[in-house]
């Protein structure tokens, strides 16, 4: 027992256990099949048909487990889902970001049709900028990641975006708390050329702003949060074995607040406002060029615009002033992927994949406008270009699955030029009917970062490519086992180990990025196990998760433990239909969530405030009695643990024409205090709860 003990501990040191997700229609189903192309898929040749021999850490998310998922703040948010996935942390609360494995948000490659995404938020995280009604699937990558796949160190999550329906029309309406939705999709002619529309806006600023119109006198407004997003797309088959397809995207996302003077004489009004801009677009194409050829080819724009901006309007006497200041930060991207599927014969396919991209950065874009007079200061431009290609190949031999594959990329920000090589292994072992064993390894590197990483606190993204000797680097190394206990159950284990080099912190933006100092480079280390149990049968669809896992960070010589470290993490879903009568479904669900407190800064020594040097008794000690808190380089506490349920109750009913849909969710429904910021007032440190009971409602209608 000692030495299997030992044993059990040296493979937890080493490896990554994997799991994989049966591909059921009530279910979480795994698919490590590349997004960019269709890998045909490699069928094993047994009785059990719940066996699957796709890949290792990958998942995807079954649309109709989001379809009865709690809602945050009336809103059905995919990555708020796939935050309950093992090895997957959300951050802090409320928070849409993916930390897989020890990793950061910016360390995750997001994807919306093959087009990458640099700020997946909505309501600065409150949730995503991902319309339900718009999406096919979601993938992600936590390990075994496709060699097609790169420029980040820890993780992929790849949306993929529905084609409109070719053959009939579908329309809905859906209203929460804070937006509505509307979508559409059907035939522009008839099997041929399809659409698909969505559009989502808030409506509480729309109430603000018609409030603080009609005020007679005016008045000072409390801050207000306004977003929408638009999804656009058409499919037109070419023929039965090719496909072109165009996408568009564009969100906004804006925090303001309102002023307004009005007397008989003098009017004014300003705005100030922070927040940002998305717009995305990509034409595909496809096509199956022979039977044991596939080709996918896209070509896409995509862009982020931070914004701060103020705007003022002043009318004195019949005399008009107006000014308007606006600092951003601006990122944009032109890029074209292709990959190429050569299914050489039954055992042997190969996969090929090339890409180029151009990115362009201004993080300091001013400009003031007095009186319809522009003067803009436009700071130099940083630039990134990439070109990378990859093969990758799946060989099958009896019951043993080898997939091998390199990706090679070239990065230049005009003055330094990185070559980089990344190998990526992995090896499946079918054992009988029941179970499967698992290998992958994977080399990571990523050209550029995200300068709000090191803050706890919602903001952003800042992007700006790199500018040192050597890029960070990942690697990691997975083993798994996966075991189809029944037909309806499964159980799987997954293990990791995984290194990072190079990485960035940065102290001073402002120094960073005029005299490239004021940084650190560090280290960093995570490792864990996972464990899943998943159910599914008749009216119950249920799944459990462990995840025992650390991950540390060291600078200047320092081992800290990572912000988002949490040793120990409980994740529970379940669904079950109480009441079926035809079309008329009424389901109930349930999600749960138990953490360890994650590290965390407190100030432990506080400092006499000298005061204001600009008033009369600006160093007199009695007077200034204030103190200046000194907050510690690393943390020094952890969080209270975090326990959190949410329930949700959905009645779908059928209609004359279409149905309707009611769904009702508590998201904390224990009332739990989970703190999500700590401060210290008059001695004492008090913590400030996110959520601490929020009821949300939600109504859809299709037709």
């Amino acid at each position: 027992m000692k030495h299997l003990f030992s044993f059990i501990l040296l493979i937890f040191s080493c490896f990554e256990l994997s799991a994989q997700l049966i591909a059921r229609e009530d279910s979480l189903a795994v698919d490590s099949l590349n997004k960019v192309i269709n890998l045909s898929e490699i069928v094993v040749h047994a009785r059990n048909k719940n066996i699957d021999s796709r890949g290792l850490g990958n998942m995807r998310i079954n649309m109709k487990q989001l379809r009865v998922s709690p809602l945050f703040f009336g809103e059905r948010d995919i990555i708020k889902t796939l935050q309950f996935l093992p090895g997957v942390s959300a951050g802090m609360e409320g928070s849409s970001q993916l930390n897989i494995r020890g990793g950061t948000n910016d360390q995750t490659l997001y994807l919306m049709d093959d087009v990458p995404v640099y700020n997946q938020n909505h309501t600065f995280g409150f949730f995503s900028m991902f319309n339900s009604d718009a999406l096919q699937s979601a993938d992600i990558y936590k390990g075994g990641i496709p060699s097609v796949y790169g420029d980040r160190l820890s993780g992929v999550a790849a949306i993929s975006l529905k084609d409109g329906d070719f053959n009939q029309y579908k329309h809905s309406l859906s209203l929460g708390l804070l937006a509505g939705t509307a979508a559409s999709e059907g035939p522009i002619l008839k099997d041929k050329l399809s659409y698909l529309f969505t559009a989502r806006r808030s409506f509480l600023d729309l109430l603000y702003n018609g409030v603080m119109a009609l005020a007679s006198e005016g008045g000072e407004g409390m801050a207000m949060i306004a977003f929408y997003d638009v999804n656009g797309k058409l499919s037109w088959k070419i023929n039965p074995k090719s496909k072109l397809s165009w996408q568009i995207y564009t969100g906004y996302d804006d925090m303001y607040g309102l002023n307004k003077v009005s007397k008989d004489y003098e009017k004014y009004s300003e705005k100030a406002g922070f927040g940002w801009k998305t717009t995305m677009t990509s034409l595909r194409f496809t096509s199956q060029l022979n039977p044991g050829l596939f080709l996918s080819s896209t070509l896409y724009y995509t862009q982020l615009n931070n914004f701060n901006n103020f705007k003022s309007e002043m009318n004195y006497e019949g005399v008009k002033n107006t000014l308007e200041n606006n600092t951003s930060s601006l990122l944009h991207e032109i890029g074209w992927r292709n990959s190429l599927e050569h299914k050489l014969n039954d055992a042997t396919t190969l996969t090929y994949g090339l890409e180029a991209t151009r990115q362009i950065y201004t993080p300091n874009y001013m400009y003031k406008i007095i009186n319809s007079n522009k003067t803009t200061y436009d700071a130099a431009g940083l630039k990134l270009h990439t070109v990378s290609a990859s093969v990758y190949d799946e060989y099958r031999y009896q019951d043993w699955l080898f997939s091998a594959g390199i990706r090679a990329a070239l990065y230049n920000n005009t003055e330094k030029t990185k070559f980089v090589v990344e190998p990526r292994l992995k090896i499946n072992r079918y054992i009988g009917e029941k179970n499967k064993l698992m290998l992958a390894y994977d080399r990571m590197h990523q050209p550029v970062h995200s300068i709000n990483e090191m803050n706890y606190n919602v903001r952003q993204d800042f992007w700006i490519p790199f500018n040192e000797t050597i890029l960070p680097t990942s690697q990691q190394i997975s083993l798994g086992w996966k075991n189809y206990t029944t037909r309806d159950l499964t159980f799987s284990v997954e293990a990791y180990w995984k290194q990072m080099e190079n990485l960035i912190m940065i102290k001073n933006m402002e120094n960073y990025l005029d005299f490239h100092s004021d940084y650190e480079t560090g280290k960093g280390k995570s490792m864990g196990a996972e464990l899943m149990v998943e159910y599914s049968k008749n009216k119950i669809n249920a799944w459990l998760s462990y995840t025992l896992s650390q991950s540390k960070r060291q600078f200047e010589g320092k081992f800290y433990p990572f912000k988002y470290d949490a040793p120990h993490d409980i994740s529970a879903f379940g669904s079950y239909i109480i009441r079926q009568k035809g079309k008329n479904v009424n389901t109930l669900s349930l999600n749960l969530q138990y953490k360890t407190g994650y590290p965390y800064y407190v100030p432990e020594v506080g400092y006499p405030s000298m005061g204001l040097s600009a008033l009369p008794d600006a160093y007199d000690m009695i007077n200034n009695a204030g103190v200046i808190d000194y907050i510690p380089a690393y943390p020094n506490v952890r969080l209270k643990n975090y326990f959190r349920t949410d329930i949700n109750f959905t009645m779908e009913q059928p209609m004359k024409h279409g149905s309707r849909t009611w769904q009702f969710s508590l998201l904390n429904a224990t009332a739990r205090q989970n703190p999500y910021a700590v401060y210290k007032k008059d001695g004492k440190y008090k913590a400030f709860v996110l959520i601490p009971f929020l009821p949300s409602i939600s109504f859809t209608r299709n037709f």
